[in-house]
């Protein structure tokens, strides 16, 4: 009892001094961040690459506020469309103000650089999936950029390794202005390969075209597939389509530069990675918002690039896995015994430990039985008197708190009582009830935090008086938030909940219904009847008569009904508890602590 006494001040201490967010605030300070991509979300480059951004703006340590638009370029990129969308965009965001921009590919960008005077002025802006530095518009100054590096050495040196005797690798990429673009790129980085290998550029074909030349490799060629998003005919693709149709029927290995064609029969390569642009551009915001220097542009391979490959398409062209660079991520591989019975062997080996510990106790315990030479009932006791002392000490202190506030320290065993009963009346597991029974003594722990002029004042409180001790949900969930184990939370939720009412005008979250834990509803009906029906330093007590009249006219309003309706459905029990309970029949619990101490050991 002394201990737990020194205790109780560093409780007070920790609950005001620990960094635990108020129960009801808001949680200010979060950047808002606004994301721009150039195509629509069924676009898998453009979903893989948003799935990048919010991986970093979600990430616990950052929880981002976060807005997003979709300006589906590759169906609609017309002047009079961005006219419009930017009519749109002056009267979505024409009064809103964001922390940061976040833009995704070529179309966002020129859009944004265009307009950003007007739509954003003055808002730091990183963009990704850039296709190079001198697609960059002038008005993109100071924004940061990375630029869509794509592997195409590493990735065509990977696949001669894989596939030595190849005698000529066939490109194959679309005429837009894009793949113009990734072409030029493309020739000047294989420049070196001239002498190894011949490299011939296919001419854009129709889709059909495509597949029937596919079809007609023979050994010691190789397809290297970059951008076919539209076609010879002018007919427009998924970033899929044209991947699996290719690769289908062709008789010799599919490489590929990015990672949303891997799910399509291509064997891989050194791709570049949506989701690692997106994770770069979220992180080089951040970094750009709490002061860094990130680089303006970032063209390297880190972070967005890596060696990809598909399984079936490995196992298909005989190409073993040892050739695979170290690093190399291998997908669909199939399952090694271990993975595929990962569960059920962990399982196993957790069981034979569990079991080998508890050998281990057991021969401790017959040994230890031997010693004192006490049987098992020994054991059965220590362990019932455990939880029994768990159970008194969370009791104790909640009579503490009472008897603080000069109010009776029976009053939480009869509030305890009260819960356990229409616990049971309710229909809970036995579980719960005990949960219930030994949680409801702690509804008023955060009094601990109430200076005593207010806790103790005779008569009404003034306004900031009330305020004031309407804290003592809060500071009492401060207070047991020290452990998740379901007991702690049982009392944390009870001492912040057990004020809120069932019709929503409560404190201190204005909770409503059953927003309110189950719990908190009982404990709050079992607290007020046994507070109005005792002597309080601030009133007298209420008649029986009273009292129940109050506790009707609140169904609904402070209670549950279905609680009320149980507590008047056992109201015979309830004032049984009342009586067995009573402060007379527990007689004094004031402790004389003036008399002399007498030490042991001492005359």
């Amino acid at each position: 009892m002394k201990l737990l006494l020194a205790l109780i001040p560093l409780f007070a201490v920790l609950a005001f001094f620990h960094p635990q967010p108020d129960a009801c605030a808001f949680e200010a300070g979060r950047p808002v961040v606004l994301v721009i991509h150039s195509y629509a979300a069924d676009y898998s480059w453009t979903r893989d690459m948003h799935a990048g951004i919010v991986s970093v703006l979600d990430a616990p340590d950052v929880r981002a506020r976060w807005r997003v638009e979709y300006m589906d370029a590759k169906h609609h990129d017309s002047p009079e469309y961005h006219a419009r969308l930017l009519e749109l965009f002056r009267e979505k965001y024409g009064r809103d103000r964001f922390d940061g921009v976040i833009l995704t590919d070529d179309h966002a960008l020129d859009f944004v650089a265009m307009h950003r005077e007007e739509l954003f002025p003055g808002t730091p802006m990183a963009a990704c999936g850039i296709n190079d530095l001198k697609s960059v518009p002038p008005g993109a100054r100071d924004m940061n950029i990375i630029i869509e590096s794509l592997a195409h050495l590493e990735t065509l040196n990977a696949a001669l390794r894989q596939n030595p005797g190849t005698r000529k690798v066939y490109v194959m990429i679309d005429g837009t202005l894009t793949g113009k673009s990734i072409l030029r790129e493309f020739l000047e980085q294989t420049r070196e390969l001239a002498g190894q290998v011949e490299i011939e550029v296919v001419p854009p074909m129709t889709r059909d075209g495509l597949v029937r030349f596919a079809a007609e490799r023979v050994h010691g060629e190789l397809l290297y597939l970059l951008v076919y998003f539209q076609d010879a005919a002018g007919q427009v693709f998924t970033a899929e389509e044209i991947p699996r149709a290719v690769a289908a029927v062709s008789p010799v290995p599919v490489y590929a530069a990015w990672d949303f064609q891997l799910v399509s029969g291509v064997v891989g390569g050194c791709v570049t990675s949506a989701f690692g642009h997106g994770q770069k551009a979220a992180r080089t915001l951040l970094d750009r918002l709490a002061g860094k220097n990130p680089p303006v542009a970032y063209s390297g391979l880190a972070g967005v690039n890596r060696h990809t490959y598909d399984h079936a398409a490995l196992e298909r062209f005989g190409i073993s896995l040892s050739l695979l660079p170290v690093d190399a991520l291998v997908l669909n591989r199939p399952l090694s015994y271990f993975e595929q019975h990962r569960s059920a062997i962990l399982s196993a080996l957790a069981v034979i430990a569990i079991l080998g510990v508890i050998i281990a106790l057991l021969v401790m315990n017959v040994l230890k039985q031997r010693r004192i030479n006490h049987g098992n009932r020994e054991i059965m006791n220590l362990n019932r008197e455990m939880i029994e002392t768990q159970r008194e000490l969370l009791s104790t202190l909640g009579e503490v708190i009472e008897t603080r506030s000069q109010e009776t320290a029976y009053h939480v065993r009869r509030v305890a009582a009260y819960s356990a009963l229409l616990g049971e009346k309710y229909g809970l597991p036995e579980e719960d009830i005990l949960l219930l029974e030994a949680a409801a003594p702690m509804h008023d722990i955060g009094k601990i935090g109430i200076p005593d002029a207010i806790l103790n004042k005779p008569g009404k409180l003034d306004d900031d008086e009330f305020e004031s001790i309407k804290h003592h949900t809060v500071i009492g969930q401060r207070i047991l938030h020290t452990s998740d184990r379901r007991l702690m939370a049982e009392a944390r939720n009870i001492a912040l909940q057990h004020h809120e009412r069932w019709d929503g005008t409560g404190y201190p979250c204005g909770l409503k219904g059953e927003e309110i834990s189950l719990p908190a509803r009982i404990c709050a009906l079992a607290d007020v009847y046994d507070a109005l029906s005792l002597d309080r330093v601030y009133k007298k007590a209420w008649p029986r008569e009273k009292v129940l009249e109050f506790i009707r006219r609140e169904r609904g309003g402070m209670f549950d009904p279905r609680i009320v309706d149980l507590f008047f459905e056992n109201l015979d029990e309830i004032e049984a508890i009342r009586y067995r309970l009573s402060d007379a029949a527990a007689g004094p619990t004031e402790i004389d602590i003036s008399t002399k101490v007498e030490c042991p050991g001492q005359k």
